[in-house]
């Protein structure tokens, strides 16, 4: 029978940890729950330590774990449960090395009586500005649970989505994977071995077509060891200029217009932004958050330089007095469907619940378009992949149709 490894809580909030055998994890989690305890973790006890792995980590926190996290520490909450304890269950689950030793520093914060946005925001750890700000608005209104519910949910439909793009994209990566590798293989083996034919029955290079001996000039140079050098130099100079052009601010407004007006994904992109706008501007706009702080913290939390600057526009002419929807108007790249519907909502009184509303139209935009996106990207492929292997067949097979000449 395994023994497993247990860490629960008591209903006055004390941490007990402890031992015992069980013919399976649940049986023990169900024998905990039946004496009153609140399970924290429960692992199985092995021969050697694996939790030495958890310290190997490879970029910063996956998003995933972020909605976990936000999702817990939520529950907890809601619960009743004080924020020392459910940081400290926090803590205790917490699987990345570098999740755990901050928020190690916030718990060490918050049980100093640092508030838990200010620590939060001191170290660093899973929240941006904007759901900093949140945070802070809830503590200070006693309305933190909910605030942290909608903060979950936000970054749950946002994972959706990304999680959703992803697996749109994974049809044509790997069709266009399988094409490169196939154009490889026919390039540095194929290509060779017919020039090799046309030179052993007495042909030479120029005799070849021009198709095919294209192709040998580039097999040539890949198998060669300068070339493949020369390639991946080029190929890495091409990535360090492209990050250093994105990294000024003309490449950067260069870049995300192209992104927003190319065809197929430039619509769902410019869709997403929308939808992110207003989910985050009427999220802090419900949260009390003064309408030029909420437009200056959301413009912040958008990924497009355009969206961005199409807000702090607007920060900058509410300050002054302006309506929110005269500077959108201008911007070019707000649609004038929702310029419109946040007018309406400033005369109404109810730009929240507008934005509210926005906000599920465009989720379920982006959701549809999202779901074709495979659809919409087959025809593209086709027409790439088909012209590929037209060229290709053309190459190989009209040198093999003319050197009946040379026989």
């Amino acid at each position: 029978m395994p023994t497993f490894k247990y860490k629960a809580s008591q209903k006055d909030g004390k941490i007990i940890e402890g031992e015992k055998a069980a013919d399976t994890r649940d049986d023990l989690i169900s024998l905990l729950h039946e004496q009153g305890f609140m399970i924290i973790n429960v692992e199985e006890k092995v021969g050697f330590d694996l939790s030495r792995f958890s310290d190997i980590q490879v970029g910063g926190i996956p998003l995933k774990e972020k909605v976990f996290f936000v999702k817990q520490l939520s529950a907890m909450l809601k619960a009743g449960l004080p924020i020392v304890q459910a940081l400290e269950i926090m803590l205790d689950q917490a699987r990345f090395s570098s999740l755990k030793t901050k928020l190690t520093n916030v718990y060490k914060d918050v049980k100093s009586g640092l508030p838990m946005g200010a620590s939060f925001g001191k170290h660093e750890l899973i929240f941006d500005e904007l759901q900093l700000s949140l945070i802070t608005a809830g503590e200070q209104s006693g309305n933190l649970v909910e605030i942290m519910e909608q903060i979950a949910d936000d970054m749950e439909k946002s994972n959706e989505v990304r999680n959703k793009v992803r697996g749109a994209l994974i049809y044509p990566v790997i069709v266009i994977l399988t094409a490169i590798v196939v154009i490889i293989i026919l390039v540095i083996f194929m290509i060779p071995a017919v020039e090799d034919l046309y030179i052993d029955l007495g042909a030479t290079t120029e005799d070849i077509p021009a198709i095919t001996r294209f192709l040998v000039i580039l097999s040539d140079f890949f198998t060669n060891p300068f070339g493949a050098i020369a390639t991946i130099i080029a190929l890495l100079a091409l990535v360090i200029g492209y990050r250093s052009f994105y990294a000024s601010e003309f490449g950067r407004k260069v870049v995300d217009r192209g992104l927003i007006r190319m065809p197929i994904f430039g619509e769902l992109i410019a869709e997403n932004q929308v939808l992110q706008m207003t989910r985050l501007l009427g999220l802090l706009m419900r949260s009390g958050i003064p309408i030029i702080d909420a437009l200056k913290a959301t413009a912040k939390s958008l990924g497009n330089v355009h969206f961005q600057e199409a807000l702090n526009y607007a920060a900058d002419r509410v300050s002054k007095g302006s309506p929110i929807s005269l500077p959108l108007a201008k911007s070019g790249v707000v649609p004038i469907m929702v310029v419109k519907m946040i007018a309406t909502g400033e005369d109404t009184g109810q730009l929240d619940k507008i934005l509210e509303d926005l906000s599920r139209f465009y989720e379920a935009e982006v959701n549809e378009k999202t779901s074709n996106l495979t659809k919409l990207m087959e025809p593209l492929m086709l027409l790439v992949v088909g012209g590929l292997v037209a060229f290709l067949a053309v190459a190989v097979y009209l040198p093999i149709y003319s050197i009946s000449q040379f026989v």
